[in-house]
């Protein structure tokens, strides 16, 4: 990563300008964690769509504040290095640090069981309706709830489950699992630091379990779970999947299928417990008679819960922007893109493109009324071009079911959510992913309070 800052320095003087506002050492990373959107936007206004910032040592990267920056994404002179270089223990021999055939071979290998009709016949859609039963029970018996917190815990319960993990086991994998998250932070030296041996004893003993999994999948010849489908994928040659490739991407799906699905069911219910009306309408949708899973994954149309998903996607992508490292020279914009540059697309101030998006800083779950069949820009925190990600359906589908059952359960119970104290709704963080502060607490209330039904 220090060779590029090197390479890059020169030209990116150069061809494109530096913004201003970075502190010695930390570079923009301060604005970053609380402004990100503000920061792209200043950027964007002072120097068009592209420009120099300092994401902290060793990370010099080129900003593209555009909704074109999406086609660069596609582009087969760029590469997904960086995150092998710079974040090896977390995302190492996964789909997201291949690129070209490599990705492609192993892409085909674990993709079928994240089509709509898998996610429809395997039992995920059930899970969920479980785990979140039982922790609106919890939350009833609490004056208030961290929001994040309990999403967090909520999320990681239903992808262990999807995954196969017996629930007297469920303890050891959380602790283990938030140990590896340590791996988040990115390593610029050769050897790791203190933190990241917890992340990489972490890893090793997730790593250790997974592989028992796959073992036995392979043994029993199961082609029906997620993680048979996986552990039994075949390349185009026929060729069964490597054990390790395996095991590693069934690690990445536990932090995808967690991490970022967590943040946009936080934001979803933390936007509900501000807006009466918003409640009354999900609980209407969500009546007795409906079928709950059908809703979740009905294709014909945006539900009022999906919609509120979506708009928490739009407004606060987990994945706040993508970095790319520059294979080859690429003519933009009037200047070069020199080889070996970091280039980032900046999701969070994509999805608040004015023109596709009025009035982009407000929730609005109806604006996706009219889109039935989402583009490239609408789908875009899931990223695009060959590292789409494989999850977007089982992502889709638990957000929109979550909403839909707290909906139901509210009105049964004749309650209703709210910020706790009265709060406003919180400004985000967006370091290391966009989550809400941890002091966000919501809580419930009887509804007559609540007025929403």
């Amino acid at each position: 990563m220090g060779n590029a800052d090197a390479d890059t320095r020169g030209a990116s003087k150069r061809d494109f300008p530096v913004l201003d506002g970075a502190l010695p050492v930390l570079g923009h990373m301060a604005e970053m964690y609380r402004r990100f959107p503000a920061l792209c936007a200043r950027g964007r206004a002072k120097h068009g769509p592209l420009f120099w910032i300092h994401g902290g040592p060793g990370a010099r990267q080129l900003m593209y504040a555009d909704p074109a920056a999406l086609s660069l994404l596609k582009s087969p002179s760029v590469s997904t290095s960086f995150y092998a270089e710079g974040f090896g223990a977390l995302l190492g021999n996964t789909l997201f640090s291949f690129d070209g055939d490599e990705h492609r071979r192993v892409r085909q290998a674990v993709t079928p069981p994240f089509t709509p009709q898998r996610v429809r016949q395997s039992d995920v859609l059930e899970i969920i309706t479980s785990a979140v039963d039982a922790r609106i029970d919890k939350w009833e018996r609490t004056p208030s709830f961290d929001v994040a917190s309990e999403v967090g815990e909520i999320a990681l319960e239903i992808i262990f489950r999807i995954m196969g993990v017996p629930v007297e086991r469920l303890a050891a994998w959380r602790t283990q699992y938030k140990r590896f998250l340590l791996a988040g932070l990115p390593s610029t030296g050769k050897l790791p630091n203190p933190l990241q041996w917890v992340a990489i004893r972490a890893r090793d003993w997730l790593d250790a379990q997974l592989g028992e999994m796959v073992d036995e999948r392979r043994r029993s010849g199961d082609y029906k779970s997620l993680v048979g489908e996986i552990a039994n994928g075949r390349a185009d040659d026929g060729a069964l999947i490597d054990r390790g490739l395996a095991v590693s991407n069934l690690r990445l799906l536990t932090f995808a299928g967690h991490e970022t699905t967590a943040s946009s069911i936080s934001w979803s219910l933390i936007h509900l417990a501000a807006s009466t009306d918003l409640q009354r309408r999900l609980a209407t949708e969500a009546d007795d008679d409906a079928d709950l899973a059908a809703l979740a994954m009905d294709g014909s149309r945006f539900t009022l819960a999906e919609r509120t998903f979506r708009e928490a996607l739009r407004l606060y992508p987990p994945i706040h922007s993508v970095i790319r490292r520059v294979t080859a020279p690429i003519e933009l914009e009037g200047g070069t893109i020199p080889k070996g540059a970091l280039i980032n697309v900046p999701f969070v101030h994509i999805l608040r493109d004015a023109l596709r998006f009025p009035d982009p800083d407000r929730f609005d779950p109806d604006r996706w009324k009219e889109r039935p069949r989402p583009g490239t820009l609408e789908t875009a925190m899931f990223g695009a071009g060959p590292h789409f990600c494989l999850g977007y359906h089982i992502a889709i589908a638990e957000g929109t079911l979550f909403n839909l059952l707290v909906g139901r359960l509210l009105r049964r119970r004749g309650l209703a959510l709210a910020l706790a104290g009265g709060a406003p709704v919180p400004a985000p963080i967006f370091l290391p992913l966009t989550h809400p502060p941890k002091a966000t607490r919501l809580c419930l209330v009887p509804a007559s309070k609540g007025a929403y039904l």
